[in-house]
């Protein structure tokens, strides 16, 4: 089993923390895709960090999928047409959640 490793821990919470803090502006275009660029940025550093935690297969395997998830909001910012409030929202929401499981699975791990 791996053991609590509290950087990541702590770049979990941060990516969870500004998920929840993100859906409260999804009515402003501007700040949305500025917020979806900042965790964009901070899932892809949890990846690479989670990749080089021995024996952590399925936090790895989370990782990335979160990290797709958040690319592909950033992604979608970057598109021409309007990104709709419910859109935004949905997305951060889904970051937030799979975030706040990542945490309490990572959490719980011995010291």
């Amino acid at each position: 089993m791996t053991k609590y490793y509290p950087n990541e821990y702590k770049l979990i919470t941060e990516i969870r923390s500004d998920s929840e803090l993100a859906k409260r502006t999804c009515d402003d275009v501007n700040v949305s895709k500025m917020n979806a660029i900042i965790v964009a940025n901070k899932t892809h550093l949890f990846e690479l960090y989670s990749q080089e935690v021995p024996r952590n297969q399925n936090v790895i395997v989370a990782s990335k999928e979160l990290n797709e998830i958040a690319q592909a909001l950033e992604a979608r910012y970057s598109q021409t047409e309007p990104v709709s409030v419910a859109y935004c929202k949905l997305k951060f929401g889904n970051i937030e959640n799979n975030a706040g499981t990542m945490q309490h699975i990572i959490g719980a791990r011995p010291r």
